[in-house]
């Protein structure tokens, strides 16, 4: 599980020209920002995707709230140290999320981050004239990839994890 900052910022990335030519790509500099929060199953494929205003305690409690309601079995979640990632008193409706840290500065460790390094080449060098479009935007990436579980397992499942799938 992480999440990923988007909004009305153009991120700017290196294109391709003929020879001789500047790359031109309109610019827009904004502040309006959304997050998306990801949780994935390197194995299956399987994504579970919240769009969300904040980056905070609150809404990270209401994704896991959302989240186990989409499990039928317990399932171990795995996150950074953000902050905002603790559940000390975890409610009953997180009943099936196992919450497990990541050591602290290894967001190579984490299979969502390079699902969120997709997400961003397909926002990158596109002007967004409103919160909503870059909403839009990534709302419409996750549903390609959702629609191609074998396409997030090529991505997601790390070396690490391919002979860790029936541990208990």
């Amino acid at each position: 599980e992480d999440e990923l900052r988007f909004g009305t910022r153009t991120d700017l990335k290196r294109r391709w020209t003929t020879v001789g030519h500047r790359p031109q790509t309109p610019v827009k500099i904004g502040y309006e920002f959304g997050y998306l929060y990801l949780a994935l199953c390197p194995y299956t494929g399987w994504l579970f995707a919240m769009l969300l205003p904040y980056a905070n305690k609150a809404s990270f409690r209401l994704f896991c709230e959302q989240l186990s309601q989409e499990l039928a079995r317990p399932t171990l979640l795995i996150a950074d140290r953000a902050s905002f990632h603790q559940m000390a008193d975890q409610p009953a409706s997180c009943e099936r999320l196992r919450l497990v840290h990541l050591p602290t500065a290894c967001p190579e460790l984490n299979p969502v981050e390079r699902f969120f390094k997709e997400v961003r080449a397909g926002l990158s060098n596109r002007v967004f004239e409103r919160l909503e479009d870059a909403y839009q935007a990534v709302e419409s990436i996750v549903q390609r990839y959702n629609q191609q579980p074998e396409s997030v397992s090529k991505l997601t499942l790390f070396p690490y994890l391919q002979n860790t799938q029936n541990l208990s």
